[in-house]
């Protein structure tokens, strides 16, 4: 039966899976560029603009292949979804139109990659997760960090609590500095696109280390509360801080050590349009500090990151800095999502396999990750909506609901 699987999923990734782009936004264009690396296992086969001159410029300028199939005009979208010639669609489009083409493109029977955030509430994302396993097809949010073998090196580093020490807090801040034309015209500050703005579209990098992290630690979030906040004249908020605070870990032992503690790990974030760039995150253990600088875009070549053990007593009158650089052991292919691509590519393959053939543990491994992906997103997007909650709330603290 494994022969079986093995025959199956070598033909079919032989054909690499077509991949419909919906939009010619200028953000797609790292996306197209990963797809069309030869380690994604992915290729374009088609876009869809409602501006023809666009859409051939978006292809002429950012398209290897001659034979990309360019839907144009007002019926483009339902045009691309429904067309024959492609097995997974992109979606760039701003977030309040997410719903809509999910759906479509979910009953076309198309898998999905989807910008971040997924939706503007929880409602609609429940409905198109749940439609996502009903018809057996991947809803996979577009954070491509997570797909980065340094992150799963850093994971595995602390989880080796003889090593790292029990996970304590994490600090995180991925800002970036708008300018006029960023404030003017961009989607992502205009409440009828993205009415989660700055908390959408950089907190989500925070939340879901901090998700990896905590839930790899046994520890569930339970509250949120932003400490302060700045909103544009669209009431689409530019500048956040905020905390997001975890239960006690499920291990029994620790439980009953930390039962009178208030939270047994915390996030602590900070996300803005109006500062230069940042995209630092620290995760503090009982022994160790972990630090990475470039968390979310990694600079060219990082395959690293920083820790630190150093006591006070270890200083005199001056601080030196004792730090131990932890590298990534794999060899890099490619960019991280290049990454994400492939995972998309190999994932939907093993779904569309005969069930008889689904019985490898290889197989059952890259949809138990598939699983696991699916419900970080869940979780992301639920913390997400509970910080917008805090932020109309004025700063108060907001439970967090398991469903």
């Amino acid at each position: 039966q494994q022969l079986a699987t093995s025959h199956y999923l070598s033909r079919a990734m032989a054909q690499r899976l077509r991949i419909g782009i919906l939009g010619a936004a200028g953000i797609a264009r790292k996306n197209v560029a990963a797809i069309q690396n030869d380690y994604s296992l992915c290729q374009v086969t088609a876009i869809a603009s409602r501006s023809q001159e666009k859409a051939n410029r978006f292809v002429e300028e950012h398209c290897r292949s001659a034979n990309v199939t360019i839907f144009a005009g007002e019926t483009a979208y339902q045009e691309l979804v429904s067309s024959s010639l492609i097995d997974a669609v992109y979606i760039p489009l701003p977030t309040s139109m997410h719903k809509e083409w999910v759906i479509k493109a979910l009953h076309s029977g198309k898998h999905v990659l989807i910008e971040k955030p997924v939706t503007t509430n929880m409602a609609d994302f429940k409905e198109m997760q749940e439609l996502a396993q009903k018809l057996q097809k991947y809803l996979l949010d577009g954070t491509m960090f997570v797909h980065h073998p340094r992150t799963k090196t850093l994971l595995h580093h602390i989880k080796d609590t003889a090593v790292f020490g029990k996970v304590l807090r994490i600090n995180s801040d991925f800002t970036f500095l708008g300018g006029d034309d960023f404030f003017s015209n961009n989607v992502r500050i205009r409440n009828d696109c993205d009415p989660l703005g700055c908390v959408g579209d950089l907190s989500w990098y925070s939340i879901r280390m901090a998700l990896l992290v905590m839930t790899q630690a046994g520890r569930t979030a339970t509250k949120v509360k932003v400490t302060s906040f700045k909103l544009n004249v669209s009431d689409v908020p530019i500048d956040v801080t905020g905390m997001v605070y975890f239960s006690p870990t499920t291990n029994e032992e620790e439980r009953r050590n930390e039962e009178e503690q208030e939270y047994a790990g915390l996030l602590a974030f900070h996300c803005s349009f109006l500062q230069p760039l940042q995209q630092r995150v620290e995760i503090h253990g009982s022994k160790q500090t972990a630090t990475l600088t470039d968390f979310v875009i990694p600079r060219k070549g990082s395959d690293s990151f920083e820790l630190r053990s150093q006591a006070l007593t270890d200083c005199d009158e001056f601080v030196e800095d004792t730090i131990e650089t932890k590298t990534v052991v794999e060899d890099i292919k490619a960019a991280q999502e290049v990454y994400m691509w492939r995972h998309l590519s190999e994932t939907c393959r093993i779904m569309e396999l005969p069930k008889s053939t689904k019985s490898a543990s290889s197989d059952i491994d890259v949809l138990s990750v598939a699983q696991e992906m699916a419900c970080m997103s869940y979780q992301t997007q639920l913390i997400a909506i509970a910080v917008m909650d805090s932020i109309r709330e004025e700063g108060r603290e907001i439970q967090l609901k398991s469903n």
